[in-house]
Parts: structure tokens; sequence; C-alpha cells
């Protein structure tokens, strides 16, 4: 079987990237190429994303250092992603959090999106993304925003069947595109994220990129509020410069940068807690720092609201102010979640081995589906 898998861009090994792989791993013994608007992964996320699989780039890919600026070319992505010309495939997968699922569409391949978000700074989180933007940076999305919104809307009827990394993902589609959505968790290296049950050190950590939404922010006001408590935050992105100016004085908080694998998990397995208080649509790295038994303090919105067992696996806070923050510490610190066993259960549930299983029956039933509807159709016509 020839397959394409059409995802946004490849730039870091993040959430929707191992989804990616997964993909890959699942379809390894068909023909499958990666279409996407450029490639500018590191050789070993390379290697451990892709595996070898052919990949195709559109011109975007050509523009020198686009990995820097590529948030600003919004408004020309869909005619980029429209030059892929996708013919002579069995199945077409799309990986979309932006303009994947917008590809020229040849009706006569059965298309499959694996939906991380309606364009999130389109619709849902336009305010959390673009409050903090210089006024001609907000007038020119204010200006595009309608245009891509209504792209947004009419390539969702390019899509033959949706799939959802959430209940929260799934009504978003619902509201946003007015489609139906299978539901399937994303895959979550539970294996990897291994179980630690030792002494916890008296720190809590805060992880993940440096952009607005995050609300990195809130979290280091809060523990400037409270100097008796230790903070380690680990992550880099375009806000690395209003982060390192917000730490200026908060002797409290240490930031450590970018961080691998091998050094993130035992950072999380040594964390008295993990702090997260952005707006998820799933939110992987919650379910990996419950996978080492660490328990979670985490917004209640989204995606968190599914993957944590509030008061089992981590305390959900109300708001993403510092005082909700500090509210949910003082909860914590009242009463420690401790039965790491059980922290851990919890995320084996989202693991990647039940993301394939469940990814392939679903594909399949999908292929089943349209060529009998293919097939009813062309009888219709016939008959006519």
């Amino acid at each position: 079987m020839k397959v394409a898998l059409v995802h946004d861009w490849l730039r870091v090994n993040a959430g929707s990237e191992k989804v990616v792989s997964d993909m890959l791993e699942e379809y390894k013994d068909e023909k499958v190429t990666v279409y996407t608007l450029f490639d500018h992964l590191s050789p070993e996320d390379r290697k451990a994303i892709l595996n070898n699989t052919r990949v195709r780039t559109s011109l975007l890919q050509y523009l020198p250092k686009v990995y820097r600026y590529y948030r600003y070319l919004l408004p020309v992505m869909p005619a980029f992603i429209r030059s892929f010309r996708l013919s002579n495939y069995d199945l077409i997968l799309s990986s979309s959090h932006a303009v994947a699922k917008g590809f020229r569409r040849n009706r006569n391949i059965p298309h499959v999106c694996y939906c991380h978000t309606p364009m999130r700074y389109a619709w849902d989180l336009y305010e959390d993304y673009h409050s903090d933007t210089r006024s001609l940076k907000a007038l020119m999305y204010k200006l595009c925003i309608p245009a891509i919104r209504n792209w947004d809307f009419r390539t969702s009827r390019n899509v033959d069947f949706f799939i959802a990394n959430s209940e929260n993902v799934k009504r978003r589609i619902e509201t946003n595109y007015g489609r139906t959505a299978r539901v399937i968790y994303p895959p979550v290296r539970v294996n990897e994220f291994a179980l630690s049950e030792q002494k916890r050190k008296d720190v809590y950590l805060c992880l993940g990129r440096f952009v607005p939404y995050k609300k990195i922010d809130i979290v280091i006001k809060a523990f400037r509020e409270m100097p008796d408590k230790k903070l380690l935050l680990v992550g880099d992105g375009y806000d690395a410069p209003k982060i390192a100016k917000l730490l200026q004085h908060v002797p409290n908080v240490t930031w450590l940068g970018f961080k691998d694998d091998k050094e993130l998990i035992r950072l999380m397995q040594e964390a008295k807690a993990c702090i997260f208080a952005a707006k998820e649509d799933f939110g992987i790295m919650c379910v990996e720092a419950q996978a080492c038994g660490t328990p979670v303090l985490a917004l209640d919105h989204g995606g968190y609201q599914e993957t944590v067992i509030d008061g089992v696996t981590g305390y959900l806070f109300s708001e993403q102010t510092v005082e909700s923050i500090k509210g949910v510490i003082r909860k914590f610190e009242a009463a420690p979640l401790t039965d790491h066993r059980a922290i851990r259960r919890n995320a084996e549930r989202f693991s990647a081995g039940r993301f394939r299983e469940e990814l392939n029956a679903y594909v399949r039933e999908c292929m089943a589906y349209f060529i009998k509807e293919k097939l009813v159709n062309e009888r219709a016509y016939s008959i006519r």
C-alpha cells in the first residue's frame, strides 16, 4: 500500500512529531512518503522521527533560516501546502495543527486527518497567542485571521475522516468545523518515562516551550511571591528574552534551558510535582510526568481534564492567575500525593502501543467505508 503522510512542518521533536513517528512505525511495512512545508530537524531528531522515510518539502525549505521566522508566514502557508499534488496513493494521512489538511485533494483517495487541534491562533486561543504582540504584528494578524479562518473551515471539507487527539479537540472540531471525529489519544512513551518511587527533592518543575500561551510567566510570578519554594524551569523558545528578564532577582527559580530526554526524565523523577499552566489540547508532557510517578499541578482545562485524576494523580487549579497557582501549591503542600504507582497506572492508559493499535483499526474501518461509498456512488451514477 502506498501512503502519503502530510505534516505541517518538521522543526523539533515535539508532541505532534512524536505522533508522526508512531504513524510511521505503524506503517513501516508500507511505502510511505512524508510531505511537509519544511524540514529543519537535527540529524538525531530526523533519525528518531523519520527513520529514513522519504520526505518531500515545499519551496519554503529553500528560504534562508525559515525556521526562525516561519510563524510570520502563516498567511501564505495555504498556498505552499496546496503545492503538494498527491496522486497514485492508496491512503493519505494528515497530521495537522495548522495547515496540513489543506493540500490539493484527489477525491479518489481517502483522507484521514489526525487533528491535534483546529488552528489555535485562528480560533480558540487567538488572544493567548497574540495578546503580547507589538502593534504592527497585531494589526497584520487582525487583517489576516478572518481569511485564514475561512480557509481553515473550507479545507475541513477536504477531510473524509477526522481523528481528534482528545475529547476536548473533538468538541472544538464540532464547534469550528461542524464535523464529527473519533478520539484516539496520542502516543506517550510511558516505557521510557519510567516509574520512580525514590524520595523526591524539595523542588517543583515547570517545563515546556517558551511561548505566550504556555503562561510560564505566571508560574514564575507565583514563585516570586513564595520565596521559600524552589522552582526549576526547563525549556526554551522565542519568549526566552522575556522570561530571562522576569527571572532577574528571583533566586528561588532556576532556568536550566533545553534538556534532552534522558536529563528531562531524571528531573521529572526527582521533582516533588510538575506544574502545567497552559490551555493544552492534550498535554503529552503532563502524562510523561505521571508515567514517572510524579504528581502534577495542572490547569482545569482541555486535555488535562482527561489525563489528570484530581486528588489522585495531581491537583487541578481553576485559573491562569498567580493566586490560583499559589493556591494549588498550598493545597499540595498540605496534602501531598505520594502513591507513585497509582500515578503511573493512570499514565499507562496512553501508551504508544495502544495508539498504533487504535489508529490501524480505525484507518482500516475508514478505508472500507470509503471504498463502499465510492462503489455505491459509481453504481448510482451508472443507473442515471
